[in-house]
């Protein structure tokens, strides 16, 4: 598995693309249409096949349309819980942070435990309600890679005060569903650094694990 990273749209989301050795391929919160990763997808060949969201928040659906013009084959990812905030300006923020509306119909949705193939890459989903309320992380056991979005950050997490957030939930949801996950795993979050899960069970100062 090749993840390569860019920092897109107007507030740098960090956004992936993601690839096996043959060439099939997904992006994860694709926050502006970037002109690098199409300059890398085209170099390396990658079959796009999937935009997966973490969540449906306007930083991190901004390029969905540039990326649906360019690759009309593409499908988009959300969990079933995020499809009002995906389809309403409002409730996305994308009118307060942008000016201008920015809505997505996404083509599949998940629910907690589902998974997906890509290419040799299995994904599951992990739902993480707390900064929205259909949160994913999506979880590559085998190559021991969580991609967090706004849930989980280097010693931080994702803000609760947006539509859809819910402090409680945040912290059960990190407690629950990414602490229990083995220490080792890589964290790709939607903004700061990379991190691991057992470094933030040890220094995460918003989530302690009592038990660790």
């Amino acid at each position: 598995m090749k993840i390569r990273h860019y920092a897109t749209g107007a507030l740098a989301v960090n956004t992936y693309l993601a690839y096996d050795d043959n060439g099939k391929g997904f992006i994860v919160d694709p926050g502006g249409y970037d002109e690098r990763m199409v300059h890398d997808i085209e170099k390396e060949k990658i079959d796009v096949e999937y935009i997966i969201l973490t969540h449906g928040h306007c930083d991190h659906i901004g390029g969905i349309p540039g990326f649906k013009e360019k690759y009309p084959k593409i499908k988009v990812v959300a969990h079933k819980s995020e499809k009002e905030m995906l389809e309403n300006a409002k409730m996305n923020s994308s009118r307060e942070f942008f000016g201008y509306p920015v809505t997505v119909s996404a083509d599949i949705f998940v629910k907690d435990g589902d998974t997906l193939k890509v290419g040799d890459m299995d994904l599951e989903f992990i739902h993480t309600p707390g900064h929205s309320k259909g949160g994913i992380c999506i979880y590559i056991k085998k190559d021991k890679v969580c991609f967090s979005g706004d849930t989980l950050f280097r010693a931080s997490v994702g803000r609760t005060d947006l539509y859809g957030g819910d402090w409680d939930e945040l912290v059960n949801s990190i407690k629950t569903k990414l602490y229990v996950l083995p220490d080792d795993t890589l964290i790709l979050s939607g903004h700061m650094g990379e991190t691991n899960i057992g470094f933030e069970k040890r220094y995460n100062p918003f989530v302690q694990d009592r038990d660790n």
